[in-house]
């Protein structure tokens, strides 16, 4: 039985796929030729950036494309958060049990 996807999560996907097709537009690369560039069928494409249907491996690919990955990288870097900041002024455990 497939599981629900959180109502945040299904939208921050859809948020996420929208940004990505307007970048690919504002860098005027055709569906077709980013499909290929991230190496994923036209049909797999068209799913993500229409429906934010996909893996993070597709979007992460479809961002390297757009060379957004960088970007993507950097807004996950716990330090960037102020929280993360404060974290790292304390121990940090190896493993959290």
């Amino acid at each position: 039985m497939k599981k629900r996807i959180p109502a945040q999560v299904s939208r921050a996907q859809q948020e996420i796929a929208d940004n990505l097709n307007l970048a690919r537009r504002q860098q005027r690369i055709s569906a077709e030729v980013l499909a290929e560039r991230s190496n994923m069928s036209k049909t797999t494409l068209y799913k993500m950036l229409n429906h934010g249907e996909g893996t993070l491996e597709n979007f992460l690919r479809v961002a390297r494309c757009l060379h957004l990955l960088d970007e993507i990288v950097e807004a996950t870097d716990p330090l960037n958060t102020e929280m993360g900041r404060i974290y790292a002024m304390s121990e940090v455990p190896q493993r959290v049990r």
